[in-house]
């Protein structure tokens, strides 16, 4: 028993930590994504996401040596937790990837679709940071964190509108083709990381199912 509580504790204290960087990175994204619509983008910020995705694969790699040292210490949570920190994973990498194609972006933003890439930018932000506080409410309060599921399911509904919105403004546009290509990867790379934050809420809303008495 005292083994599985330190070995708990230590989980639980690699676990907000990767969650708190997670956090960070989708915060730095935003306000990068945020100058970028007001053509004040620096794209040293965007170094940022970079960042925090290397340092959280860092913290992901000590929670996975921990969790397997003595996979008995966990009866019938080792594996739940380790897809669901690999899932989360995901999330700093879709986010690194979008930070590092917006670098290599040379054009500024339309006009005609500004106001949509903002809803955009607002719902994958709200998804992540939703998602954050289920994986955190997961450990404690079932209740709470089945209800913020289908909070981030909104969320990536509200980013799809907003997606396609864009794009139907975007491809009747009579410009560049690689400026509206570019554009248009942009809005669905931005895109993916809201699906992925609500394809991760699925998961976590099936183990609630699976652990009903928790």
């Amino acid at each position: 028993m005292k083994l599985f509580k330190e070995k708990k504790n230590e989980l639980d204290e690699i676990n907000r930590e990767f969650l708190s960087e997670t956090l960070n990175g989708s915060a730095i994204l935003h306000d990068a994504v945020t100058q970028f619509i007001e053509g004040k983008l620096k794209k040293g910020a965007l170094d940022g996401v970079i960042e925090v995705e290397h340092k959280c694969d860092e913290i992901k790699d000590k929670f996975v040596q921990i969790l397997f040292k003595d996979k008995r210490a966990l009866p019938f949570l080792v594996e739940d937790r380790y897809n669901i920190l690999m899932m989360i994973d995901q999330v700093n990498d879709k986010m690194e990837f979008f930070a590092r194609f917006l670098k290599t972006n040379p054009f500024k933003l339309y006009d005609e679709v500004k106001d949509d890439f903002r809803d955009l930018c607002s719902a994958c932000s709200q998804s992540v940071e939703s998602l954050i506080n289920c994986a955190t409410l997961i450990e404690t309060d079932f209740s709470g964190a089945y209800k913020i599921t289908f909070e981030i399911e909104e969320f990536k509904r509200k980013a799809r509108t907003a997606k396609f919105t864009l794009l139907e403004k975007l491809y009747k546009m009579d410009d560049n083709p690689t400026k509206v290509y570019i554009t248009s990867k942009l809005a669905t790379y931005l895109y993916e990381i809201a699906s992925w934050s609500e394809e991760t809420s699925d998961y976590l809303r099936g183990l609630i199912i699976k652990y009903p008495s928790r």
